[in-house]
């Protein structure tokens, strides 16, 4: 789903998402920029302070709405653990 003009949130916040798409900016009533969440990622960057619940409220719009792009993770890659070396142990004879 792509919005290209203001879209509203609730009451109190709207969003309009950048030019390149990456970014969507969440304003207030008063258009100050609250937050920025990040389409590629998922993730959401508060600017200003705004109370926990109104915070989820918005993170979870913007997770419903502008579904995080998978991005194709990384092969796994084994590394050895540095753990200490022991000195060897005597048999007993």
């Amino acid at each position: 789903m792509q919005h290209h003009h203001h879209s509203d949130i609730s009451d109190s916040y709207h969003c309009k998402r950048s030019q390149s798409g990456d970014v969507v900016h969440v304003y207030n009533s008063n258009n100050y920029l609250m937050a920025e969440y990040t389409v590629t990622t998922g993730r959401t960057s508060w600017q200003r302070v705004a109370p926990l619940t109104q915070r989820e409220s918005v993170e979870k719009w913007l997770r419903n709405n502008y579904p995080a792009a998978s991005v194709a993770k990384p092969a796994a890659v084994e590394t050895k653990s540095k753990g200490r070396r022991t000195s060897p142990q005597p048999v007993n004879a």
